[in-house]
């Protein structure tokens, strides 16, 4: 071909790479005060991080015992404030919460999560919860 053919002349745009920057998040996890894993998930706030262990809470709290529920409510409402601005701040938080016999402890960190392409439902997020925006 000669140097001004018009396929010489538009050339090919350089392949693109794919971007698998590491996204802002918070690993949460419910633990019995020994240590026993009860639940763990990924959430992308402080705020929603925080619904999550409330949420998580009352289910804990209602297979547990009803009068379980209002004691560790009560008792935890500033500490849910201060985890908010803890995560905000970039911290780690654990809530301790203790209704004898009972003793569980909420635990949160900020964790960069990497997006994985594929799958259904996504590695790092528990089947049924939403997922990241």
């Amino acid at each position: 071909m000669r140097p001004d053919h018009p396929l010489l002349l538009h050339s090919a745009s350089a392949p693109t790479r794919a971007v698998c920057a590491p996204q802002p998040g918070f690993w949460c996890e419910w633990r019995h005060a020994d240590g026993r894993l009860i639940r763990s998930a990924s959430q992308r706030t402080p705020e929603s991080a925080v619904r999550w262990a409330r949420i998580t809470l009352r289910v804990i709290a209602s297979a547990v015992d009803e009068d379980f529920v209002d004691p560790l409510m009560a008792r935890s409402h500033q500490g849910w404030r201060d985890a908010v601005r803890a995560l905000a701040e970039g911290g780690e938080f654990a809530l301790p919460l203790v209704a004898k016999p009972y003793s569980f402890v909420w635990h949160v960190r900020p964790v960069p999560f990497l997006t994985l392409v594929g799958g259904s439902p996504m590695p790092h997020i528990p089947e049924g919860d939403p997922p990241w925006e």
